[in-house]
């Protein structure tokens, strides 16, 4: 059965359809006489016994219509009038009445008019141009034109026993439908009572549905829920201004308002409506153009909002009523497409859904258009269709979430399966990586032991030879010294006893630099920091290297003393190191200077600057690497060890040492000793800093 009905379902989805236009049409017998008034029936209808006519100007009045000079030719009616849509235009109904003797007295003349904005009545008696009875109503009267505050127009009327011809004019912006009978007071009252309570209850359970979409699209982030909510809120508006409720329950006195609203309401309905649809059939994904055509015919409504408020709807009625029409053949193909695509329960819930509603709206479409007459649907078969459809769309929106947690689940499981896979394989992988790297860090462990010991053999073997060389230069230095006195008077002599003793110097200088460097090495965690001055090593070396070189060195020292925590020899290793070095590379005439200076966050600043060559950009980070040599001082004496020894030094005491690269009148280097902090040193003197 299943699949049969999966295999015809086409068919009996527009066998659907047709029955539903098909039940449009259907008429009553034509009117053969005047309706009798009786009270044992409670409701006297007059479907079958109106006539009409259409005044296409709206220009005749009750005088024109009983003149027989201007008389015009009424139409009999099978049923109530449903005159389509008709701007600046008027109908005119007809009907003979026949009160009985005893049925004479109160009589309620009931007028079902939802989109009539001018309605007027009167009653004559039979043959005579005599108003005997009139009243003025319509939506964009005030509930208070009427003799009793229902969500219909009720009218009340004394009627002695006769024959009589009531009289009704209908006019408006809107589709112009009428339904009249005449009711006892008892039995409108109770049938009042039971229609408009189970409307109340319908409507109650569209804002229940309203609140369910909101709230679940909210707490499971699914937009089609959130428009779904706001669906059919439009809907539950756009019904109760069809009832009458709004105007009875929300806005009696406010008529134009209620009207506006209504309108507002129609062309908010096809907003939502359309992103339903395409929520409903997942369009987005599987077919965006259609998404985008539904979505785009939607979007004409909020124009159509816009127009409806400031009181246009009337110009654009027309083209509303065609976009709900074409949206919902677009619809029914959607169906079509996509259960053909996919059967199962949640299509046959929203084929249900449409079923419901598409009937109904096709209906008032078509009978907006005039394509159609006859029966409507009453309210509350409207309004109970209407429920059904939004409770169908609720069933199959939460059949599909379910549908796809389910899916989320199984992808969650399957996710985990993958995760647990993953994890065991990449536990092997780090396994194998971890026995490959501790083999290689065992290899590189046994070629970086044999490294230090051909460092460390390298480095005896240097400090051996450098030992071994002091002793032979020191003989040749005295030699020379000895030689030169002795022959004090040959020039000759004397400048070949000064060029030995420049070689020897520089002999002596490259073995102090191999073994202060060595000493670092092996001393490096054996520093012995005291609290000491600067300023006196500080003039004793300058007034040392100003001797022998015979410069000008200008020391710049602050008032105070300059205490700083150093290891006294290391340090005069330093200023020496970066002293001689200004001195070799300035020339002759220029002054060396070496200022001293303290920093507010206790730190000592030693600068040490010349006016030589200078030290290009790109050979600043390289100064201080060992046995670094720049191409422009390869004229020069020395092994590049000096700057590599000042910063090793300077770096055992916790400060630094680095090149100004502002200084652009030559070299300038500065070394920062760091302020003083809690050390396991002697106890300051009392000229020491506290």
């Amino acid at each position: 059965m299943y699949r049969g009905l999966r295999r015809h379902w086409p068919g009996v989805w527009w066998w659907l359809c047709l029955c539903g236009l098909g039940y449009s049409g259907t008429a009553l017998a034509a009117p053969s006489a005047p309706v009798t008034l009786a009270r044992a029936a409670g409701e006297v209808p007059l479907s079958g016994h109106m006539a009409m006519f259409f005044d296409h100007n709206a220009r005749y009045t009750l005088d024109d219509i009983l003149s027989p000079a201007t008389a015009p030719v009424f139409t009999p009616l099978n049923d109530g009038l449903y005159g389509g849509f008709a701007r600046r235009s008027a109908f005119w109904l007809q009907s003979g009445l026949h009160v009985p003797q005893r049925e004479a007295g109160e009589w309620w003349l009931v007028v079902n008019a939802p989109w009539v904005e001018d309605l007027q009545a009167w009653i004559t008696p039979a043959g005579s141009a005599e108003v005997l009875w009139q009243r003025h109503s319509g939506i964009l009267k005030p509930l208070s034109s009427r003799d009793m505050d229902i969500s219909v127009i009720a009218l009340r009327a004394e009627l002695p026993p006769g024959d009589y011809r009531l009289w009704i004019r209908a006019a408006g912006e809107r589709a112009i439908s009428v339904q009249a009978g005449f009711w006892s007071l008892h039995a409108l009252a109770e049938s009042r009572s039971r229609v408009e309570g189970l409307l109340l209850s319908l409507l109650g359970m569209m804002m229940l549905m309203v609140f369910i979409g909101l709230l679940l699209g909210w707490r499971l982030n699914d937009r089609g829920m959130v428009w779904y909510g706001v669906y059919v809120f439009g809907m539950m508006i756009s019904g109760m201004s069809a009832n009458g409720m709004v105007a009875s329950l929300l806005l009696p006195e406010h008529p134009l308002v209620s009207s506006r609203l209504s309108a507002v309401a129609i062309c908010f309905s096809m907003i939502t409506a359309s992103r339903v649809a395409v929520h409903m059939f997942g369009l987005q994904h599987r077919a965006p153009r259609l998404a985008k055509l539904i979505i785009g015919l939607g979007l004409i409504g909020v124009p159509g909002m816009a127009m409806a408020a400031t009181g246009y709807y009337g110009l654009i009625a027309p083209l509303v009523n065609a976009i709900g029409l074409a949206g919902g053949l677009l619809v029914a193909g959607t169906v079509c497409w996509s259960v053909q695509r996919h059967f199962s329960v949640e299509s046959l819930l929203y084929v249900s859904a449409v079923v419901l509603y598409a009937v109904p709206v096709s209906m008032s479409i078509l009978q907006f258009f005039g394509v159609t007459g006859g029966a409507s649907l009453s309210p509350l078969v409207y309004q109970s269709m209407a429920v059904s459809h939004v409770f169908m769309v609720l069933l199959g929106m939460a059949v599909r979430i379910s549908s796809l947690r389910k899916i989320e689940r199984e992808a969650e499981l399957e996710r985990l399966r993958m995760a647990g896979e993953m994890r065991v394989l990449l536990e092997e992988q780090v396994a194998e990586r971890t026995s490959a790297l501790h083999s290689e860090l065992k290899a590189r462990r046994g070629a970086e032991r044999k490294l230090n010991e051909m460092l460390s053999e390298q480095r005896s073997f240097l400090a051996m030879v450098s030992h071994e060389f002091r002793t032979p230069l020191t003989v040749m230095n005295l030699v020379a010294y000895n030689i030169g006195r002795r022959h004090d008077d040959n020039d000759d002599t004397r400048e070949d006893v000064a060029r030995v003793a420049r070689a020897n110097e520089r002999l002596v200088g490259l073995v102090d630099a191999c073994l202060s460097n060595e000493w670092l090495d092996s001393a490096e965690m054996r520093i012995r920091k005291e609290w000491q001055d600067l300023a006196p090593m500080l003039r004793e070396l300058c007034e040392q290297r100003r001797i022998a070189a015979g410069r000008e060195i200008v020391l710049t020292l602050p008032d105070a003393p300059v205490w700083v925590a150093i290891d006294t020899a290391l340090v005069q290793v330093v200023f020496d190191n970066l002293l001689g070095n200004a001195i070799k590379y300035s020339l002759p005439q220029t002054a060396i200077q070496l200022s001293v200076r303290h920093l507010a966050s206790g730190a000592v600043e030693v600068a040490v600057s010349d006016r030589g060559p200078g030290i290009s950009a790109a050979e600043q980070g390289q100064v201080f690497e060992r046995y670094y040599r720049s191409p422009s001082v390869l004229s020069h004496t020395g092994i590049g060890l000096g700057l590599h020894i000042v910063r090793r030094i300077v770096t055992l005491h916790g400060g630094s040492v680095w090149l100004d690269p502002q200084y652009r009148r030559g070299a300038r280097f500065v070394v920062l000793f760091p302020p003083p902090a809690t050390e396991n040193l002697p106890a300051f003197s009392d000229a020491s800093p506290a």
